[in-house]
């Protein structure tokens, strides 16, 4: 009897809390996690509680300026119904980081609710440097479940030892045995050393079951990356972290009967518990390629076909040709470089059109690189393009492998306009028969007069000098294009701002069209692509801490340099994690990548200088 009453108190006081603080609005601010480190993603969340929510409007956030907004705010809304009373609580969260340690403060957030100003207590959060923590927690939460042992990254390579150039595969898989509400990337894996290629994922992940020591888990894996790595030595591939939200069930404490009876699974109740976990490190051995590679090797390794073709044998002279080559096969095709051809030297040219075609089917990289090369023969006479070689590294047979074109013989015929020969050619169909075939000879000169000076004419000086000036400027232009195309890193210097605009304009029309991903990675490639020409950095040797010295050596400014790493690290991670941002926050993103390349690009046009 004495049990009865004490549970029917415990109901009536338990529902008597829950009526008042339904009727009592409050608009509160939380963090979380309560520990977090530089370059850790982190959470702000804003929480509005009352008994209506509907008459909510004119939410305000605070300042955000010192930290990396990755998304927000994301609104949601929760409703519960308590013996016949309703409480509800709408929520905005915000997704940053920080990445310098130090404590900050955050403001308080407004919201107006039935013309009354709600503001939020203001939050002092502490950023510490990064330390290891250990991905199997031993510290058991109220369940008594050990949190470590029940989910856990796994990281796979399909070779430990490889060679550079050849492709290796990392896959990143996710086990776990508890009810995973859901999870979003924290940080990135990041591979020093290798070229990376990331293979398409489903939105919605495949699970599987798999028993690891006699435990059933489910498993899905959430990344998979061909990795290309471009030096020898001892690689090591950094984990990737999560942010994953559980569902435990939660365990009442106490040892008498009256717990116990509430302890049986039929009257637990779950909660959801926030978790990070972090993959294991890998570590690669890279062995260099065999030292006697041939003149012609440029760094293909894999197995490739190579072909080539004009598009006309025949021309006339000032006509253009095609000369088309063409690399396909499976390796590290986006690191391949063409060979150049050798041309007959009255041939002009230009830097070819280079296109890719990369495709990830089957775990395995494949695909083909083109080269267009635009060429204007200038004299009539026979022509011959040379025999063109491609050097790749066989990883079956060990060894280089050299593909030979054929060789091109073209036949240059005279162009309609042959003044730059200087020769002259007069068919029966142009000769005229003039009136008379005989002029007769004057024996006297007659009476001469003198004529005004034509010298002192303004426009005869015009007619005298304005030839030899055009002459004179046509030929230090022709110069000084032959100057450009001959020196390739000047060339990708001064044409990088327009390629970066290019590729940005690009990124607006994707953007237009919803899809999200390319869009991020387009960006990522004007802005990448932009400091690799605008610096002379190769691309399988590009860091962006590299790119950053060499800005500030050519004295761009500070706050251009903050926005660029803001710009290219927000842009890394909205590539896996895309579905975290808004509209709003990608248009933000594409105006400040077009506002970083201004900013450079009139840094360098104050010095003058590369």
């Amino acid at each position: 009897m004495m049990v009865k009453v004490y549970r029917s108190a415990i109901l009536t006081f338990l529902c008597f809390i829950s009526l008042a603080n339904a009727q009592n609005a409050t608009f509160v601010a939380t963090v979380e996690p309560d520990i977090i480190t530089t370059n850790e993603q982190f959470q702000v969340i804003f929480t509005f509680s009352g008994s209506d929510v509907s008459n909510l409007k004119n939410f305000k956030a605070p300042d955000f300026s010192q930290f990396v907004v990755l998304s927000g705010p994301n609104q949601s809304t929760s409703m519960q119904w308590i013996n016949g009373q309703m409480s509800a609580s709408v929520s905005y969260s915000y997704i940053l980081y920080a990445r310098q340690p130090g404590k900050y403060k955050i403001g308080p957030a407004t919201i107006e609710y039935k013309g009354e100003i709600y503001k939020t207590n203001p939050l002092e959060i502490e950023i510490t440097k990064s330390a290891q923590k250990q991905q199997s927690k031993k510290e058991k939460d109220d369940s008594g479940l050990d949190v470590g042992d029940n989910i856990f990254i796994k990281a796979s390579v399909d070779k430990s030892i490889a060679r550079i150039g050849e492709q290796i595969t990392v896959t990143f898989k996710l086990y776990t045995r508890l009810s995973i509400a859901n999870y979003e990337l924290a940080k990135a894996p990041t591979f020093e050393g290798f070229w990376s290629e990331d293979f398409e994922m489903p939105k919605t992940p495949t699970v599987t079951v798999e028993t690891i020591n006699g435990k059933q888990y489910k498993v899905a894996v959430i990344k998979k990356t061909a990795l290309f790595a471009t030096q020898a030595g001892n690689l090591k591939i950094a984990p990737l972290e999560i942010k994953c939200a559980v569902q435990i069930q939660s365990k009442r404490k106490g040892s008498d009967w009256f717990d116990s009876f509430f302890n049986d699974p039929f009257f637990q109740q779950y909660q959801t518990v926030s978790l990070e976990i972090k993959s294991n490190p890998i570590t690669i051995s890279v062995q260099p390629l065999p030292g006697n590679s041939p003149s012609s090797f440029t760094g293909s390794v894999g197995k490739f076909t190579f072909s080539t073709s004009v598009d006309k044998k025949t021309v006339s002279a000032g006509d253009p040709v095609t000369l088309k080559l063409i690399v396909s096969g499976t390796g590290n095709i986006r690191l391949a470089k063409l060979p150049k051809p050798v041309l007959p030297a009255d041939f002009e040219y230009y830097e070819p059109k280079v296109s890719e075609e990369i495709q990830r089917e089957g775990g395995i990289i494949r695909g083909k690189k083109i080269a267009e090369y635009l060429l204007i023969p200038r004299n009539p006479g026979k022509r011959v393009i040379e025999p063109i070689q491609f050097t790749y590294f066989d990883l079956d047979k060990k060894d280089y492998v050299t593909l030979t074109s054929p060789r091109f013989d073209i036949s240059v015929e005279p162009g309609k306009n042959l003044a730059s020969t200087g020769v002259s050619i007069t068919s029966k169909e142009d000769i005229r028969l003039l009136g008379e075939d005989i002029r007769y000879l004057k024996l006297s000169i007659g009476e001469l007069q003198r004529k005004e000076e034509t010298s002192n004419s303004h426009l005869f000086y015009i007619a005298l000098f304005l030839p030899p000036l055009m002459f004179v400027g046509s030929w230090i232009y022709r110069k000084r294009m032959e100057k450009i195309y001959g020196d390739m890193p000047r060339l990708l210097f001064e044409t990088a701002g327009r390629e970066a605009n290019r590729r940005l304009k690009k990124a607006r029309s994707l953007l237009e069209q919803g899809n999200t991903k390319e869009y991020h990675a387009e960006i990522h490639k004007a802005l990448t692509g932009y400091l690799e020409h605008k610096l002379g950095i190769p691309k399988a040797k590009f860091a962006l801490d590299e790119a950053i010295l060499r800005l500030k050596a050519n004295g761009v400014s500070e706050n251009t340099i903050k926005a660029l790493r803001g710009c290219i690290e927000k842009v890394e991670f909205m590539h896996y994690a895309s579905s975290s941002d808004s509209t709003s926050a990608r248009k933000e993103l594409l105006e400040s990548a077009i506002d970083v390349i201004k900013g450079i690009e009139e840094s360098f046009g104050k010095k003058g200088k590369r």
